[in-house]
């Protein structure tokens, strides 16, 4: 391969392609020269584009070009024949070999997440191409159990057991994945599946990824799920291509800072809300009510908001137990997550529920209000807050207890242990804001 780095995705139709940026934003992460374009073919001329293709040091392929690509390759992958479509070539001195990288981005995106289906059941909706890989990726991971849903008039895929959606009432298992464009803008506010099937199970992904919360993620988390959607896939699959032309892995780190920039201006553009985590009185409200004027965004303080929604005090919840204030917590963040172009200041405890972390992150952008807890102890008063009753020693422990939470689950880190007008810069240099 030349040194050039030249690189492409060619489809029919890509006004829209987040692929150019993946690829510019790895270039950037790597301290690399190279560049990728965008070439779109029309289904007459795609029949004669080799020549031209071969001029690329690689290229990616997208819908309706991942089998028509196929009769101009030298070699496949084993992967690649087996779910019948390509979406990656490296050109090796003109010679065309071909792979597909979506089983690798899936596996990707249920790693991030912590879904792990090995030895467990796995159902997923849908025949076509992206069924397809999904089915691949599971079945490598080491699934006890496998099927794919299918209507009377979806195609058969070979090699795997096929069920009516009318036998998923009567299913349980571990994962339900939907590779359907049920739900994808702009037909949104639809899922594949009623809600009794979504909770025969105990973790739900999309492989949609516009938008962001499908109904099917939103219906899942509101049943208490775990449930992401497919962006990370996304850009994981892309950077599996880099993979490919490189001729080295690149390591799943790499891919997170390049996920967190995408998904960052993914809902700059779809008007995401923007929520900011850390521990009590680390500066949250302070900075997203000066974010929210300077951009003329609306804010909530979560905790107000729960007490607003409940008629009642956080202090008069915890009074009865901690679980009941998390509760009262988990449905008002999922209602929260249904608002748009918001800056919300969160509990110090909201990354404690897995669906809280999972409802951010699929309607906002994350970031994690870092201050020195000797500060914190410095100046918060512990005789007003439930869980303090401890003290200073307890605000440690929770600090100990929460800091990967916050960590893991945010988008992007903000330090505050400087003015406010410092805190503020950071954390709309974070944002992406200027």
């Amino acid at each position: 391969m030349s040194s050039k780095n030249n690189y492409c995705v060619i489809g029919e139709k890509l006004p829209h392609t987040l692929s150019p940026q993946i690829h510019s934003l790895f270039f950037k992460a790597r301290g690399i020269e190279g560049s990728y374009g965008i070439r779109e073919f029309s289904k007459q001329e795609i029949e004669g584009a080799k020549p031209e293709l071969l001029s690329y040091d690689g290229f990616n392929i997208t819908i309706p070009y991942k089998q028509t690509v196929m009769a101009m390759l030298d070699e496949i992958s084993h992967e690649a024949r087996t779910i019948g479509a390509v979406n990656t070539v490296r050109n090796d001195g003109g010679k065309l070999s071909g792979y597909n990288t979506d089983p690798y981005g899936f596996k990707c995106l249920l790693e991030v997440n912590g879904i792990n289906p090995r030895g467990k059941s796995a159902v997923v909706l849908g025949s076509g191409g992206a069924a397809k890989s999904v089915l691949y990726a599971l079945a490598s991971m080491g699934v006890s159990s496998l099927c794919y849903a299918k209507r009377e008039e979806d195609a058969f895929i070979d090699g795997y057991k096929d069920i009516p959606y009318s036998a998923l009432k009567d299913m349980r298992g571990y994962l339900i994945v939907n590779t359907t464009p049920v739900g994808m803008y702009p037909a949104v506010g639809v899922s594949p599946v009623s809600d009794a099937i979504i909770d025969n199970f105990d973790a739900a992904v999309d492989v949609v990824y516009n938008p962001a919360m499908t109904a099917f993620v939103r219906n899942a988390l509101s049943l208490g799920k775990r449930a992401v959607s497919g962006l990370y896939m996304l850009v994981a699959q892309a950077i599996g291509s880099q993979s490919i032309w490189r001729g080295e892995q690149v390591q799943a780190q790499e891919i997170s800072p390049i996920f967190n920039i995408v998904q960052r201006d993914y809902f700059k553009q779809h008007g995401g809300n923007i929520y900011l985590t850390g521990l009590m009185s680390c500066g949250k409200s302070t900075l997203g009510k000066a974010y929210a004027e300077a951009m003329g965004m609306d804010f909530i303080d979560a905790d107000s908001y729960i007490e607003r929604r409940e008629g009642r005090s956080i202090s008069d919840m915890f009074a009865e137990g901690e679980e009941v204030f998390r509760a009262a917590e988990r449905s008002a963040m999922l209602e929260i997550a249904g608002l748009s172009n918001t800056v919300v200041a969160t509990g110090g405890g909201v990354v404690l529920g897995a669906v809280n972390r999972d409802a951010m992150r699929m309607s906002g952008t994350v970031v994690y209000i870092d201050k020195d807890v000797d500060r914190i102890v410095r100046d918060v008063d512990c005789s007003s807050r439930p869980l303090l009753a401890g003290g200073a020693d307890r605000l440690y422990a929770i600090y100990a207890a929460r800091k990967s939470l916050y960590e893991g689950s945010c988008h992007f880190t903000v330090s505050n242990n400087g003015s406010i007008a410092q805190g503020l810069a950071a954390l709309k240099e974070a944002l992406g804001e200027d």
